[in-house]
């Protein structure tokens, strides 16, 4: 059986261009592990700078994402820290993740709801704990249910 996340923090090598910070970690609520191969390919998965992924460019103040050079997969990694912002995704996934987090992000801002309260509400209609309720945690049937959800919260509220 292969091993997909190391269990412990990454130690960063010459390679990795960051320091993880202990104060930047102890933030992260629910941090998963670092993931070493890729969960579709099964290449080995390393640090990246966006550059490698969005031709060129670079977005946010924390540039760095855990890619599989093999297949492409990527995921972004919280600031400061080594640990990742959700699970490897490939282009249809993360398709979905994105396709999901918008109608969430309008019905925190249209019904003036704390991104806490709206966490709340979505992990209640999903029947699954707050502290899963990220999407960068889910998989594509997740990604539908929690659009079927925030639409069905939208409308009851």
């Amino acid at each position: 059986m292969a091993i997909y996340y190391r269990t412990q923090y990454a130690v960063p090598t010459a390679e990795e261009p960051f320091r993880p910070q202990r104060e930047a970690r102890a933030r992260v609520k629910d941090p998963l592990p670092v993931p070493i191969l890729c969960r579709y390919c099964g290449g080995s998965v390393r640090v990246a700078h966006h550059s490698e992924i969005y031709n060129g460019k670079s977005y946010g103040t924390w540039p760095w994402v855990y890619l599989c050079p093999d297949c492409g997969a990527h995921v972004g990694i919280h600031q400061d820290t080594d640990i990742p912002l959700g699970t490897l995704a490939d282009s249809d996934l993360r398709r979905s993740r994105a396709g999901c987090k918008g109608p969430f992000e309008r019905l925190h801002q249209v019904k003036r709801l704390t991104r806490p309260e709206a966490y709340g509400l979505l992990a209640k209609k999903l029947g699954i704990p707050i502290g899963e309720c990220h999407f960068g945690w889910f998989d594509t049937e997740m990604c539908r249910k929690a659009t079927l959800a925030t639409c069905a919260i939208y409308f009851e509220n």
